[in-house]
């Protein structure tokens, strides 16, 4: 684990950014106390992330996906290609 600066993360964002995708754990300080953590988060981590990190995330998921199963709405292909319809214009 390495400490940090944020003056140093203002210079050096993109060394610190390899070294915490290679991972390393980052904290950052300022004026010498922790402020916040650089992890390295592939894909697939993140939604696990937030998940355990914001825990009403998933009851909001589940109940937005109770609410489309009990009253019906667009799938997901559907919506997409609603999408592309909707960006030609």
């Amino acid at each position: 684990m390495k400490f940090v600066a944020v003056r140093e993360l203002q210079i050096n964002s993109s060394r610190i950014l390899d070294k915490v995708k290679k991972g390393e754990d980052v904290v950052l300080t300022r004026l010498g106390k922790p402020e916040a953590a650089l992890i390295h988060l592939t894909e697939d981590e993140l939604d696990e992330f937030l998940v355990l990190r914001h825990p009403t995330l998933m009851k909001e998921l589940e109940s937005a996906y109770e609410e489309f199963r009990k009253k019906g709405g667009i799938t997901q292909k559907a919506m997409k290609e609603k999408l592309r319809r909707r960006g030609k214009r």
